[in-house]
């Protein structure tokens, strides 16, 4: 913001008297400055290369001079005129982000890092709870998050983005629809700001945009220090190791605890460059349900059913999760006036999963099924342009790429199946904000546009089984652009009017092949576009105190998923509109300091929502699955929600209230009930929600103790009444009440002890917004030790400043990396206890495969005085390599002379990273020539899918053809060594390209694959002769005669399928890897 603004604020939290020796700089713009410093140290940093010079002319004054001006000397006389004098506050207390849903007119919340270490989540969706108006979607069944804002939810209404990138990926879950997905891991995010509404960041996000910002240098760091580190350490009860293929109830005590998470995080601070790594592991297994509560609920006929199959402290399978994530994000600011930020997140994780038919209540506890994972490689670009010299320019660009693979397990009749697809999202905004003025009053002009772009597919050819009828991965792209303007006008102090329009247009199409044969019109896809208004009136009476109404509307595209066939009986409607959101909102925000107490504050925020979607698209039955648009579906409530503190004591409360629902078809039908078949009937929220948070805080803040309350009541609107099949899916709850606790004891300034037990009173309950009858976790003790270290001090004794002995190759450096690899697997493979057979030694490994590589790397130099360069670099390369090996069956004339397969074998190099030495000569001061060797680690993944013949009879024993059995996944890290070489070209003092050859090479590792059958072939009978047997024995007992004559009869004995022989795989490959890379590296 403008100086003058900044210091204006500065003042008020300092108690500062602002002296300005000369003109006020309006055309300057200072630093962001965020957390708790000295007043000498906030301005250091806040003027920190704009020229400003300023000094204290008293304890509590200071002089700001303009560049071209001179100070005036300590204790001379100054101008007091724009002097600024308030009461002293915390820097850190007053409009901090958790303010931000105090101080807009519409409807946001912040979720602060903070409240995420007083009660870490302990399922996905757990994070959202106390945020009024938001719920995740089955929070207790995976490791997603699916949010719900105000009704709408799942297929793109609400957007989800981390460092302004989206995930975008979804599942079929079979009779209970699909759920968006989005991973994230709690450890590195910095701060989560909620929209409520189509008038968010993500174009035709009619629901909302939800958006995430990983860990900056400023969440490492305290104030005034150069570098940090920040290690932690978690540990939890109720958590029980899965164990797969487990199924007998087990009822037992939770209250051992293990240490389930740890993370480490370093951060530096430069004058030019930021720069925060972080690693995280976090591993937690099967929970317990809670033993206090009702077991049953009543359904739509009035009749007592069970909530769930569980009952009361049993260990709820398929809860568990094994999570790896990473975060290397730099910030540079090559000029006062421009910022870049490139950010790397990486995220892993197996965890499991239920389809939700399977968990139903009374129909028996499940299984534990095999594991689900996830992989997901994100990359973000953010530039954002602010010169000085004119207030015309405030110019943001963002990009990002992310890549989603999955493996789902999906159980049905009986049978599990692991379903592979994989999201691509890329996406770019640009837009640009012109301040000025018109006639004196302030005008500001927001413009720009966006495009985003989104490929889903399955990665296997699947031959559908039973399972894959009912859950077909979706397969197809969407492309969306929009342009966008929005003004807002403040003719006077008390009264800010807004308008603005967007344009959006969206293609979509299907790539797959429809694989069930079913009536009507041929998958193909569907494209539109159109214009959404809005507009806004904001009226101060006074200051502090808004009123505020808003009308918004936005275009939903229609989503892969819904262009996509998901399951066998599903029809397509080429008639499908999008929606179209028409959101109507009026509110009041209060913000007042010094209310009862000296230095309290008191937060408060009231709105009422009328939000209609129209062509809202649902799911019918009508012998066939299919979609359809509704007249329109309207939600209408109230939310008031506020904090309050003295220093001593706080609060914080949330509440959401929905005063009406409306279903309303296209002939007119209104209903205040859901159809049964439809998507909607799982995503409509409670009636009432409400939450409130509460504690206080001791001996100098070193120890905060509280608690939180949450209430959630019934649904808001009953189950369908016609009664019909699919009635069973719509899942209940009852209404519930939790309790939580925490403590947080700052042991010294460097270590922080966090304790908190949730679900204090071990209520049983089924969570609001479930998709299956899972109960939620039972009590659990969690605790985690944070410590922080770092100096003010450059890191010794390596310069990372401006070059410390003069030569241009010395300090650090950090930049991206493309290129293309050549990988290679040899080995052998033998039957899983280490024997051989000709058939296991036929899958040995013999692969050459290649691919695109993109990447990062950090590293240091020092060039010494001969021109010798040595140094240290680490690099990580995100991989797109990959490879098939086809074993055709031997069993079965037909199958042999069709060559039908008996095992695929899929090879993939996932990522590779590498911490290498370097040698180089500087031949001048261009160009710099090296040698690099050290420790490399390959991720791989090998999939190995078992074939079997459809049939076996003596005739025929192998049938006629083989189809998919079950497929098998095996990933390692590797450990080995790499060499290169490369070149280096300095563009100029900072900026240079490279190009690199490298070579990795990795010794022999075993991947296990424990259910490889010996063969294809099933189990058949066959006739091995023929006995004699009285006619009818029964009869010939009864009346004798011709039923006691023998008569021959065939004997049978089954010949064992190859197919029923599980010797398992053990295959012992080794692997190497070569890359040519092209790198833009930026040196400090």
């Amino acid at each position: 913001m403008p100086v003058p603004r900044a210091l204006a604020d500065l003042s008020v939290r300092a108690g500062l008297q602002v002296l300005y020796s000369g003109a006020k700089a309006y055309d300057i713009m200072s630093r962001p400055v965020n957390g708790t410093f000295a007043p000498e140290e906030a301005l250091r940093l806040m003027l920190a290369g704009t020229g400003i010079r300023w000094r204290f002319v008293g304890a509590n004054a200071v002089t700001i001079m303009v560049p071209g001006e001179d100070l005036a000397p300590a204790g001379a006389a100054v101008d007091a005129d724009d002097a600024i004098a308030l009461d002293a506050i915390d820097v850190s207390g007053a409009r901090s982000a958790v303010d931000l849903p105090f101080e807009t007119a519409g409807s946001t919340n912040f979720i602060s890092a903070e409240e995420i270490e007083r009660f870490p989540p302990q399922t996905a969706g757990a994070l959202f709870q106390g945020t009024p108006g938001v719920i995740s979607g089955g929070g207790n069944n995976g490791a997603s998050i699916d949010p719900n804002i105000r009704g709408l939810q799942g297929q793109n209404r609400v957007a989800t983005t981390i460092d302004g990138s989206q995930q975008s990926t979804s599942s079929y879950r079979g009779y209970s629809g699909i759920d968006s997905r989005t991973y994230v891991d709690p450890d590195l995010i910095s701060g989560v700001t909620i929209t409520k509404g189509p008038d968010g960041a993500v174009a035709g996000a009619i629901g909302g945009t939800i958006a995430m910002e990983t860990l900056n240098v400023e969440d490492i760091l305290q104030a005034g220090e150069r570098w940090g580190v920040r290690a932690r350490a978690g540990l939890a009860t109720n958590s029980i190791a899965p164990v797969i293929g487990a199924g007998e109830p087990v009822f037992g005590d939770p209250d051992g605890a293990d240490i389930t998470s740890g993370s480490f995080a370093v951060a530096v601070r430069e004058d030019n460059v930021d720069v925060i790594g972080a690693v995280v592991r976090r591993k937690s297994g099967n929970y317990y349900a809670g033993t206090q509560g009702s077991l049953t609920t009543t359904d739509y006929l009035g009749d007592e059913v069970p909530l769930s199959n569980y009952g009361h402290g049993q260990l709820v399978y398929n809860t568990s999760e094994d999570v790896t994530s990473a975060l290397l994000k730099a910030t540079f600011r090559p000029t006062d006036e421009q910022q870049l930020q490139i950010g790397y997140l990486y995220y892993g994780n197996e965890f499991g999963e239920v389809s939700p038919s399977i968990i139903t209540a009374g129909n028996g506890v499940t299984s534990q099924l095999p594991l689900s994972s996830v992989a997901i490689n994100q990359a973000t670009l953010r530039y954002h342009y602010t010169p000085t010299s004119t207030d015309l320019v405030d110019f943001r660009l963002d990009a990002y790429v992310s890549n989603t693979d999955e493996t789902n397990v999906f159980m049905s009749l009986g049978k599990v199946e692991e379903l592979d697809q994989q999201s691509q999202n890329v996406g770019v905004n640009a837009s640009n904000t012109s301040r000025f003025a018109v006639a004196g009053m302030p005008v500001a002009l927001s413009y720009g546009g966006s495009y985003v772009y989104e490929n889903a597919r399955p990665t296997e050819t699947y031959e559908f089984s039973d399972v894959a009828l009912w859950a077909i991965p979706a397969n197809g792209e969407r492309e969306v652009g929009s342009l966008f303007a929005r003004v807002k006008w403040e003719p006077t102090s008390w009264l800010e009017l807004g308008a603005g329009v967007e344009y959006l247009a969206y293609n979509t199409s299907f790539n797959g092949v429809t694989t069930y044969n079913t009536p009507g019109d041929p998958f193909t896809g569907y494209s539109g576009d159109g214009f959404s208004p809005s507009a806004s009136v904001v009226v101060t009476p006074l200051e502090g105190w808004q009123i505020y109404g808003q009308y918004q509307s936005g275009i939903r595209p229609l989503s892969v998923r819904e262009t996509s066939q998901t399951r066998s009986d599903q029809i397509f409607n080429p008639n499908l509109e999008a929606e179209e959101a028409s959101n109507w909102e009026f509110g009041t925000n209060l913000l007042r300091d010094d209310v009862l107490l000296a230095g309290d504050k008191l937060r408060l925020k009231l709105a009422y929502f009328d939000n209609t979607t129209n062509n809202y698209v649902g799911r019918e039955f009508t012998g066939y699955m299919g979609l359809f648009n509704y007249d329109y579906v309207r939600f209408k409530g109230v939310e008031f929600s506020g904090r309050y503190d003295t220093g001593r004591i706080f609060a914080d409360f949330g509440i959401n209230y929905y005063t009406d629902f409306e279903a309303c078809q296209q002939n007119g039908v209104c209903t205040d009930y859901t159809l049964s078949a439809d998507y909607l009937t799982n995503q409509i929220p409670p009636r009432f929600t409400a939450s409130l948070t509460a504690g206080a805080r001791f001996f100098d803040e070193r120890l905060t103790l509280g608690g939180r309350v949450t209430y959630m009541s019934e649904r808001l609107v009953p189950v369908a009444e016609d009664g019909g099949f699919f009635v069973w899916v719509t899942k209940v709850w009852e209404p519930y009440t939790v309790v939580d606790a925490f403590a947080q004891w700052k042991l010294n300034s460097h270590l922080t002890l966090d304790v908190s037990v949730q679900n204090l009173l071990d209520t049983y309950y089924v969570d609001a917004l479930n998709n299956t009858d899972m109960p939620a976790p039972g009590r659990t003790f969690m605790a985690t030790l944070t410590g922080t270290f770092g100096s003010d001090e450059p890191i010794a004794p390596l310069p990372f400043g401006l070059r410390a002995n003069g030569e241009r190759w010395t300090g650090l450096y950090a930049g991206g990396s493309f290129g293309y690899g050549f990988a290679s697997v040899d080995g052998t493979t033998t039957l899983a206890d280490g024997s051989y057979a000709p058939r296991a030694f036929s899958e040995s490994a013999n692969e050459n495969f290649s691919g695109g590589l993109w990447g990062g790397q950090v590293g240091y130099n020092y060039q010494l005085a001969n021109n010798v360069v040595l140094g240290v670099e680490a690099d990580f390369s995100y991989l797109n390599s990959g490879s098939s090996s086809l074993l055709d069956a031997t069993e079965g004339a037909s199958l042999i002379a069709y060559r039908m397969p008996e095992a695929q074998t899929d090879y993939s190099f996932d990522w590779l990273t590498t911490v290498r030495a370097k040698l180089g000569y500087a031949l001048n001061d261009q160009w710099l020539l090296y040698g690099t060797a050290g420790l490399a680690f390959l991720r791989e993944s090998e999939e190995r899918t078992q074939y079997i013949s459809d049939y076996a009879h003596a005739d025929n024993p192998g049938g006629n053809r083989t189809e998919i059995s079950f497929s098998e996944t095996a990933k390692l890290t590797r450990t080995g060594f790499t060499f290169g070489a490369g070149a280096e070209y300095a563009i100029d003092d900072r900026w240079s390209v490279k190009a690199e050859y490298s070579f990795a090479g990795f010794d022999a590792d075993s991947f296990m694959f424990w259910k490889a059958r010996s063969g294809v072939t099933k189990t058949y009978p066959k006739q091995v002769g023929t006995t004699e047997q009285v006619r009818n024995p029964a009869g010939c007992a009864a009346v004798g005669g011709r039923w006691c004559d023998l008569v021959e009869q065939p004997v049978y004995e089954d010949v064992i399928g190859t197919s029923t022989i599980a010797d398992g795989r053990d295959a012992s490959n080794s692997a190497a890897f070569q890359a040519i890379k092209i790198g833009l590296n930026y040196r400090f």
